[in-house]
């Protein structure tokens, strides 16, 4: 019996689908809000601190009493992306709008 020979593009291909696929299920299930709003939630001490702030008439300043983390996802690989995804959009909002001005002069 001969083992059949399957694409490497396919493979690739059929993995991209199934990462989109996953994420956007979870774009659309709200995952990523519910973990935003987690977030920056109060946490149970938090609340605490602010009940008691309250009691005891100090000023109240929201800022202190969330939590909100930060993280720099940047690096040379996601630098590159972005340099790469900003070329293509220019291309395609200028070379193509080119394009067919060029196809419009050629038919008028």
């Amino acid at each position: 019996m001969k083992k059949k020979k399957t694409n490497l593009f396919f493979k690739i291909l059929g993995l991209l689908f199934f990462v989109y696929i996953s994420l956007y299920i979870a774009l659309e299930s709200g995952y990523y809000e519910t973990k935003v709003t987690k977030k920056t939630s109060m946490t149970e001490e938090s609340i605490k601190k602010f009940e008691q702030d309250i009691k005891e008439g100090k000023p109240i300043d929201l800022e202190s009493y969330t939590y909100n983390e930060v993280k720099d996802y940047s690096n040379n690989t996601t630098d590159m992306a972005v340099y790469i995804g900003k070329k293509v959009e220019k291309f395609m909002s200028t070379g193509i709008t080119d394009i067919f001005d060029i196809i419009k002069t050629l038919f008028t």
